[in-house]
């Protein structure tokens, strides 16, 4: 039987093990297929071949895992399934998703079929709708994305049948251009006669159409071998029978179809390139260098310069050209050089295929000449062309020697003074012994450091300040630093302050950059010098005697804000050059921009001596990492060495370990909208007291991460000219907020709420949110005319408009004046800042800050004003303890889970109380744990609210003052109707309170005879009681 089973795959675990899971579940349904198909239904047959087709290693697997598991193929399948499904990666999973693009070639129901099948694994909730995003950014027709994006309700399906429906036309669309009327356009490896180019380049060019009704002609023409004309020939025989060729002297032929010219005569090598200027149009030019196979090719290509059809390396597998009728044109038409305008027949346009790209683009017709001829723009979308390297930027090695020579420069535009407090006694510290195997390696660095002038030997003088070296080693084993602890010399150092660039700084002058050159100063600190009577703080000890610095070391203090403020004055007249620290940035909007700035600032370091390294210099670059950050056209993205860093980093062992990971990872938590999510269980174990155990969450949140750096986040750079959105929200955690620009990020920030803060009300959570997001993105929002605030929460659309409002919101809204801004309400499930805020960067240090302590000082003096005199804040928490609904209250408030009150079934909580609650949660905020306050009124607890309503009315004011006061410190559910009782039930009160109640009005029978029923009434009359008596039968 075995003979005779089918082929089927074995299941490969080792290809993919952290994607097994989907591919298990991929396999067991394809095996399953097979079942059906042979017709094998029989269980224990069914787990023989799943065993049998999966393969050893799998087999092995299920021995380790089984245990007493039953021997049926359903369990088999559950307990390998079992296995396999924790390999499942979502997070990867969604990665692939995100990342797949449609194919060159593939049909939009191809590409469909693909990310459905990705989806599976995704876990997303709307499979349609994750897919149709897909489709919108990364389908290849720009008319079907168009189209999307202006009728943003269609559904997966419309978009799908539209998509069909462009295919269909674009097929049959190129059909019918290949079957239109062309122009071919040769493409033969012609060799061509070694000419003087100087003389040829201004001759005006020929062309071949001589009759305006050029697209009238036959579609096929065929060029005679003998003459050069048309053939077949309309007039008769060849012209050249019997002719002798002038150049083989050979008969019937002429010499311009000569095959059998003379070899040296020959020359393949020159090119000819033909210009035609044009006056209607902007020219822009291009100083290129062009591939043509194993050789390289420099010319000057403009934008109206056409390149001769004849040049093969140019044109490479052109197809087909459509013609199509010709239309009139004004444009002029001048040969190179000038002279007589061309006469331009009409233009038309033509559909032109390579092997790289097919577009329609627009030609004109002129008589006389040679072939076609096509324009940079048009060959360089046809992908015919590439552009590699302007040479109006020569080697700047060769045009400023003085700068790349291989030497540490020397500064000459002053020297460095130490300011060194005297007062501070000086200290010399004991020498620290070098081992004996590294003494040679620092012989030799002393040495060159002697020789390079950057030390000097100290003789018989006095050493007041005397510092150790340290020797840690270089990536070459032969080498070590030399350096100097410099700590105890640091505290008599005075630091000079100058202000280092922010990255944020950097990203907003590098806007709309798209040319980017980088240069490293060579031993930046060393190239400073040192005044004389600084010299002697930096001298040190080594085995070889004392030596003291000559020029500005490592070690000191103030060391890198003097070396950035000497290399920003140096450069500070060059508009496009930044720097930060010894490296500098040259970057423009435009090529001719860039090279401005670089010949600018080589200028600048040349004339002040200063020297770079060659080899950590980047010159003419699309993108450039500068500071951890890489910079490019598009914007900024993660520095790959450091992401590099992130996914070769082992799994820590200790808590410094992970701190000094995460700090890795902190860097570019800018590209990572959920870094706070994914490190939170990291980040718990770096608590204090919190005991250390590595649990598969910690490293699933560990691989999750590296995962997450691994992908391509690119944020966009900052353009004060647009609109400016900032989206903010805030939860029970912590705050979040996005500002961005058309929809495109800008940068994400997130922080964790202080316990003070985490009690506020969830309005002036979300208010608070607000004033931290402004504040935050300062640099980005000040002085702008106006910045839309998007938020979640829709009674601050208006809040600060109010009349009264929350005195702690209303102090918020002082800190706000400096801005102009516009609130506006988007729901939370369309807010990006939600997610942000319900997971928080955690705060490294718990110390508080001063605005947190006033807040705190704040609440606790509205707790303290709202207990009534005769109760204290430790009795009214006591009580608050003991009352459940209120604790459960507390609880909701805190984490904001008031949608939980359906799910409540617990018969010791008032249920209605607890609506009441929710109706006003936006104004709750909880204090010292086990305290609810309604804005600046305490809520009593179930025991204490009739003690709290007798206090209020001990001095028997009426209904409306005693409403009034107790309103005024406490509130409770149902507190005016407690009040109402309590007044009506005090017989003081009742006593003095004339009563304005009538006499209730009773249904009385219908008299059956006289006086059967009467109505009495006592009247006084001036001076005597009278008692009226009525019959109810009688009408008086």
């Amino acid at each position: 039987m075995a003979g005779s089973l089918p082929p089927y795959p074995t299941f490969d675990y080792a290809a993919d093990k952290s994607n097994a899971g989907p591919r298990w579940e991929e396999w067991v349904s394809r095996l399953e297929n097979l079942f059906v198909g042979l017709k094998i239904e029989n269980e224990e047959r069914k787990r023989a071949l799943l065993l049998h087709y999966a393969g050893e290693s799998v087999y092995d697997i299920y021995d380790d895992e089984k245990g007493e598991t039953e021997a049926s193929y359903t369990a088999t399948k559950q307990v390998l399934t079992t296995y396999f499904e924790p390999k499942k990666n979502t997070q990867m999973e969604v990665y692939k998703f995100r990342t797949h693009k449609q194919k060159e070639g593939q049909s939009l129901d191809e590409f469909v079929t693909e990310l459905r099948k990705l989806a599976k694994t995704c876990e997303f909730t709307n499979v349609d709708k994750e897919i149709l995003s897909q489709v919108i950014q990364n389908c290849k027709s720009n008319r079907l994305r168009r189209r999307a994006l202006r009728e943003p309700d269609k559904t997966l399906n419309d978009i799908l049948t539209l998509g069909r429906t462009l295919e269909m036309a674009d097929t049959q669309a190129t059909e019918m251009e290949r079957e239109t009327t062309v122009n071919k356009i040769t493409n033969t490896n012609k060799t061509y006669p070694k000419t003087n180019y100087k003389q040829q380049r201004g001759q005006q060019a020929s062309s071949s159409y001589h009759n305006p009704n050029y697209s009238n002609r036959p579609t096929r023409q065929t060029q005679c071998r003998n003459c050069g004309g048309q053939f077949p020939h309309k007039n008769g025989p060849c012209p050249a029978n019997g002719k002798t060729c002038n150049a083989c002297h050979k008969q019937n032929h002429f010499a311009k179809v000569c095959r059998g010219k003379s070899k040296q005569n020959k020359y393949t090598r020159d090119r000819r390139v033909h210009e035609i200027q044009t006056e209607t149009s902007q020219r822009e030019s291009y100083q290129a260098s062009l591939d043509s196979s194993d050789e390289e090719y420099s010319y000057s290509i403009k934008e109206a310069t056409l390149v001769r059809q004849s040049i093969s390396w140019m044109i490479k597998h052109i197809k087909t050209l459509a013609l199509q009728n010709l239309t009139k044109n004004d444009i002029k038409l001048l040969p190179y050089g000038g002279g007589k305008p061309l006469e331009v027949t009409g233009a038309c346009e033509l559909g032109v295929e390579t092997k790289h790209k097919y577009g329609v683009h627009k030609f004109y017709v002129v008589r006389g000449g040679h072939g076609a001829l096509i324009g940079y723009p048009t060959a360089s979308q046809l992908g015919l062309v590439k552009i590699i390297q302007p040479i109006s930027i020569q080697a700047p090695e060769k045009r400023y020697p003085d700068v790349f020579r291989d030497e540490i420069g020397k500064y000459t535009g002053g020297s460095v003074k130490l300011h060194i407090d005297t007062d501070i006694r000086p200290v010399a510290q004991r020498n620290r012994k070098t081992a004996f195997h590294i003494r040679p390696k620092v012989e030799k660095e002393i040495q060159k450091l002697l020789d390079q002038d950057i030390i000097e030997k100290i003789g018989n003088t006095p050493t007041p300040w005397v510092s150790p070296i340290v020797t840690p080693p270089k990536k070459n084993p032969e080498e070590i630093r030399l350096c100097v602890d410099m700590r105890e010399a640091n505290k008599a150092i005075i630091r000079e302050r100058h202000l280092l660039p922010t990255v944020e700084e950097l990203i907003h002058d590098l806007n709309h950059a798209s040319v980017f050159s980088k240069l490293d100063l060579r031993a930046g600190y060393h190239q400073l010098e040192l005044q004389e009577p600084s010299r002697y703080i930096t001298t040190f000890s080594t085995h070889m005697g004392l030596f003291r610095y000559k020029r500005l070391n490592f070690g000191i203090s103030s060391a890198s804000e003097i070396f950035q403020e000497t290399i920003r004055c140096v450069i500070q007249n060059v508009q496009n050059a930044k720097n930060i620290s010894d490296d500098i940035i040259i970057y423009g909007k435009s090529q001719e921009e860039h090279d401005e700035a670089l010949n600018d600032t080589l200028q600048a370091l040349q004339r002040n001596g200063l020297t770079v390294n060659k080899a950590k210099c980047e010159f003419n670059k699309s993108k450039v990492t500068f500071f951890g950050v890489v910079f490019s056209k598009e914007g900024i993205s993660p520095d790959p060495s450091k992401v590099k860093a992130v996914k070769d980093a082992t799994p820590p062992t200790t808590v410094p370990e992970l701190r000094s990971f995460l700090g890795m990872t902190n860097y570019s938590s800018r590209f990572i909208r959920n870094y706070a999510s994914i490190c939170e269980p990291l980040r718990r174990l770096t608590r204090h007291n919190m005991d250390w155990e590595w649990t598969p969450e910690q490293q699933n949140a560990f691989d999750n991460l590296k995962t997450e750096l691994s992908s391509e986040t690119v944020i966009t750079y900052f353009n004060p000219s647009l609109q400016t959105d900032i989206y903010v929200d805030a939860s029970p955690v912590g705050l979040g907020a996005i500002i961005s620009q058309n929809q495109k990020t800008i940068a994400y920030a997130s922080r964790a709420l202080t316990d003070v803060e985490s009690r506020y009300s969830q309005t002036e959570r979300e208010a608070l949110a607000i004033v931290w997001a402004c504040e935050h993105f300062d640099i980005f929002i000040r002085g702008a005319k106006n910045v839309n605030i998007i938020t979640d929460h829709k009674p601050l659309e208006r809040i600060w408009q109010k009349a009264k409002i929350p005195l702690r919101i209303e102090r918020w809204g002082l800190r706000l004046q400096p801005y102009k801004l516009t609130i506006k309400y988007q729901p939370g499930r369309d807010n990006p800042a939600d997610y942000m805020s319900r997971h928080p960067i955690a705060m490294c240090s718990k110390t508080r800050s001063h605005e947190e302590k006033v807040a705190e000082q704040y609440v606790n003096f509205i707790a303290n004003q709202a207990i009534p005199k005769a109760m204290s804040l430790s009795e009214v928490k006591g009580a608050s303890l003991t009352d459940r609904t209120l604790q459960k209250a507390i609880e909701l408030t805190r984490n904001g889970k008031w949608y939980e009150l359906k799910k409540l079934d617990d018969p010791n909580l008032d249920i209605q109380e607890l609506q009441v609650y929710r109706s006003i949660q936006d104004e709750l905020v909880v204090h010292d744990e086990n305290i609810l306050l309604r804005d600046n009124r305490i809520v009593m607890p179930m025991s204490l609210r009739d003690r709290a309503v007798s206090l209020a009315h001990e001095g028997h004011q009426g209904l409306t003052k005693t409403k009034a006061f107790i309103r005024s410190k406490v509130w409770f559910p149902g507190i005016n109707d407690r009040v109402d009782s309590l007044i009506k039930d005090c017989i003081a009160c009742q006593a003095l309170t004339r009563s304005k109640l009538m006499e209730p009005l009773r249904n009385v029978r219908n008299a059956r005879r006289t006086m059967d029923c009467t109505k009495r009434r006592f009247l006084w009359s001036t001076t005597v009681w009278r008692l009226p008596i009525c019959d109810n039968r009688r009408i008086f």
